[in-house]
């Protein structure tokens, strides 16, 4: 039998190579992975709508869980199983404290399937232009179900942000992030919601001892389920905060690294493991 009953994955930097696609190689072994009876996890930050990208293994119902744990989809189906938000009053209370120590910080507010922007909030708009933009106040006040929500702020890198930022925000939200630039990106959740509670939980719903799970990862945003598994694996390029905690370190994202590791934990199985023509046209 395979050696782990569960995988989580990841996605950007991660499972997807640096065409933010998956690699043949990685989608054969998610494939051979589900045919083996393992269950297969994508815990990503991205929001609902970027989610697109794992369209092709729609098929093999994989769990996904988004917003670094804020929203839990079915990939096949496109429903929202589950999602938890924040107390608006409290979360106003944050952008009064982060704005009096860091003056030029612009805010993003995400929804399970909607987003909003401050003007100047220069993301990627890549999978389609906000719902709204406005001032975060008036954000604030068209009362949504926040589920993450993303601090910006240019000339100052992620790793200064984040020392100043969590800081200020303390036990209220939780503060990590997974980008790494010179314009710093945070991204804060609800009390008690990481990767790690999610896939905790989605493990007691497929009866899953998270000792016989496998995770992979590259930020600080993906500790806590790292932290959870018995198989705790960082591709090579992950961030050195990840590479100095004694996880496995595995290849690069751009090399397959994740699916090829999936392969030897499945390999206990002694199932030979053919190749897919199908899957011969992705990265």
């Amino acid at each position: 039998m395979p050696a782990v009953d569960l995988i989580a994955s990841d996605l950007d930097r991660t499972f997807l190579g640096a065409d933010k696609l998956p690699s043949a190689e990685n989608l054969r072994a998610v494939l051979d992975a589900t045919e083996a009876g393992v269950k297969v996890v994508f815990a990503t930050g991205r929001p609902y709508r970027w989610l697109d990208v794992l369209g092709i293994l729609a098929p093999v119902h994989p769990t996904v869980i988004s917003a670094n744990g804020a929203v839990s989809v079915d990939v096949a189906t496109g429903e929202v199983l589950h999602q938890s938000g924040f107390d608006l009053e409290v979360l106003s209370s944050i952008v009064a404290d982060v704005r009096a120590v860091v003056p030029g910080a612009l805010f993003c507010t995400e929804e399970a399937r909607t987003w909003g922007v401050e003007p100047g909030f220069d993301r990627s708009f890549e999978k389609g232009v906000p719902d709204v933009e406005a001032p975060i106040e008036e954000l604030l006040a068209r009362r949504p179900k926040v589920v993450k929500f993303l601090v910006k702020a240019y000339g100052v890198p992620s790793d200064e942000l984040y020392m100043t930022v969590s800081e200020v925000i303390g036990d209220r939200a939780v503060t990590t992030y997974s980008f790494q630039g010179p314009d710093g990106i945070l991204e804060i959740s609800a009390p008690g919601v990481t990767k790690g509670a999610a896939l905790a939980q989605v493990c007691a719903d497929l009866g899953v001892d998270p000792a016989r799970a496998a995770a992979f990862g590259d930020m600080p945003n993906d500790m806590s389920m790292l932290d959870l598994v018995g198989h705790p694996f960082v591709v090579s390029n992950a961030h050195p905060d990840l590479l100095a905690r004694g996880y496995t370190v595995v290849g690069h994202h751009d090399d397959s690294a994740v699916g090829r590791t999936i392969q030897t934990l499945l390999a206990a199985d002694g199932r030979p493991r053919p190749q897919d023509p199908s899957l011969s046209g992705a990265h």
